[in-house]
């Protein structure tokens, strides 16, 4: 009986090593430069939602709120692109605290993942949050620690591929949670241990049941 326990158990192993390499090929990753198909948050310029203009102001070369929702998760110009948050442990323009950008949909729409393209992987703890309508509050979609950590498992990856092409790069965070329906959602963190927070791209996604990709980044 203990023989068949161990044989199991090896199996088990052998399998979960398998399902966490398959994650670090190369084809796992989605290396675009765009948006993905089915971006809830994506405004092309043409309609007047959704919108990000509830986020907090910028400063410097990030103070392009609408960049972060127009599908282009990295900008070949540094100093012109996204939004950049004020504060951080260097204190630029303002003292550190609570900042947030919060995307509109003008109207309900259901979502379960949030991938946010930084400049940097500089925020460690933050709140993905959607809005309430009926009692008029933000309530917690997920609470997020330890994300640098997590995130070294493919930062290099995409270090050496995006600057391989385009001399720049992203670093996706990517979150999944329990389907919400909301008309607005919220990436909500406190700057004072960390930098100052620099948004790319903010990017919403509804996956139905099947259809969410394996890996925990975006795959083609």
């Amino acid at each position: 009986m203990r023989r068949f326990y161990k044989i199991g158990l090896i199996l088990k192993i052998v399998w979960i090593l398998l399902f966490i390499n398959s994650c670090h090929n190369n084809s796992d990753y989605d290396f675009s430069p765009y948006s993905s198909e089915g971006n809830l948050a994506l405004n092309d310029g043409t309609t007047k939602s959704p919108d990000p203009l509830e986020s907090d102001e910028g400063w410097g070369g990030g103070q392009y709120p609408w960049q972060i929702i127009d599908g282009i998760r990295f900008s070949t110009n540094f100093w012109t692109s996204g939004l950049a948050f004020t504060g951080g442990k260097e204190e630029y323009i303002d003292t550190c605290g609570w900042r947030q950008a919060t995307i509109n949909f003008g109207v309900p729409v259901q979502f379960n993942r949030t991938v946010i393209w930084m400049e940097r992987d500089t925020i460690d703890h933050y709140y993905i949050q959607y809005w309430n309508e009926e009692n008029k509050v933000w309530k917690n979609a997920i609470e997020v620690s330890d994300k640098i950590k997590k995130l070294k498992e493919y930062y290099l990856i995409f270090y050496e591929e995006h600057f391989k092409t385009y001399q720049r790069s992203s670093i996706a965070y990517e979150d999944t949670f329990p389907t919400v329906t909301s008309s607005r959602i919220r990436f909500l963190f406190n700057n004072c241990n960390s930098g100052h927070g620099w948004i790319n791209e903010f990017e919403v996604y509804y996956d139905k049941e099947g259809e969410r990709p394996k890996c925990m980044v975006i795959r083609k």
